[in-house]
């Protein structure tokens, strides 16, 4: 996703979390922040950000073929895959109903060989314990809306504790790994799904297209909206995408951020081979078709149904994971 649909997604995520009523104390917190907070959502792309890391990108996880000596680790059916993903995911009904996948495609081992640390399940693990040490140092404020009591916060430095703004922005950076664990093309190691090949960025121009440029950095930043208002535009995009919102929000499948956007990661990968049908785009391709050829290939429809099931669970995974780090204070 490009930087105006991050923005919007998080956004769209605190907007759910307001309407589902279960974590009033988090939608406080973030609330306040959704416009300004929202560079949050767009910093892991900027290059300036990647200044500890170097260039490697670490926002995918693209997986392929495994012919190593465990096999057996990296092989799901597809009911196991339906199972782990949980009810609560678009991706989990659209696999359910597919028949591009044969049998034998989810008896295969697919395995990501990223460099060490460098993938978005170890980016949205380490984002979340590191929001959840600065909720433990939060200021007064921000303490005032955190379950229970830090008994040492007192004796802190208060230029050491954490403002509700920095709190919000790092919110919104683990949004951006959440989100991208949805993008198909960030989970398939086909030439195909390459940034500089067509089929992923045209999709992603399609999307941004959808939402619309009040999500802009230039736009947003300077927006005088209140909070309410940005929340209400971001729920004006629903209709974009055809997709209806849980009135609840379902618990993370796996009580472990790092194991669950391993496994959408994994979901994310079918969902590539059905967008550019492994039939017609075998793993070992180096086939780059356009969006367009697969549109006229296999219809709009084919499209759409992918734009709804990317964009309804990128922000379903947002909430999700906010709600289970904001409910660790139980």
């Amino acid at each position: 996703m490009n930087q105006r649909t991050h923005a919007w997604l998080a956004i769209r995520a605190v907007k759910l979390l307001e309407d589902s009523k279960e974590v009033r104390g988090l939608v406080k917190l973030l609330k306040p922040h959704v416009r300004t907070a929202a560079i949050g959502a767009w910093i892991p792309d900027l290059q300036d950000s990647k200044r500890g890391s170097g260039d490697i990108d670490n926002h995918v996880l693209k997986m392929e073929l495994y012919d190593g000596l465990q096999k057996i680790r990296f092989t799901a059916s597809k009911d196991e895959m339906l199972k782990r993903l949980g009810p609560g995911r678009l991706m989990t009904s659209y696999l359910k109903a597919d028949s591009h996948l044969t049998s034998q495609w989810w008896q295969q081992p697919y395995k990501a060989s990223p460099q060490p640390g460098q993938h978005l399940g170890n980016r949205a693990m380490a984002l979340s314990v590191t929001i959840i040490d600065l909720l433990i140092l939060g200021d007064p404020p921000v303490a005032r809306l955190v379950p229970g009591a830090v008994k040492f916060a007192e004796s802190l430095d208060p230029e050491a504790r954490s403002a509700a703004e920095q709190i919000a922005t790092y919110f919104f950076m683990l949004s951006h790994f959440l989100a991208d664990s949805c993008m198909p093309c960030h989970c398939d190691a086909r030439p195909l799904s390459a940034y500089a090949a067509n089929l992923h960025h045209e999709l992603e121009t399609r999307w941004s297209k959808k939402v619309g440029t009040y999500f802009d950095k230039s736009k947003l930043l300077k927006c005088t909206d209140t909070p309410d208002a940005v929340m209400a535009k971001a729920r004006s995009i629903d209709s974009q995408f055809g997709y209806k919102l849980p009135v609840k929000i379902p618990k993370l499948p796996v009580e472990d951020v790092w194991k669950d956007v391993v496994n959408v990661c994994r979901g994310s990968f079918a969902v590539a081979n059905i967008l550019a049908p492994v039939k017609d785009y075998p793993l070992d391709t180096d086939e780059k078709p356009s969006l367009d050829k697969i549109i006229k290939d296999y219809g709009e429809q084919h499209v759409a149904k992918i734009d709804k099931v990317a964009m309804h669970d990128a922000i379903v995974n947002i909430a999700l994971t906010w709600k289970h780090i904001w409910q660790k204070f139980r």
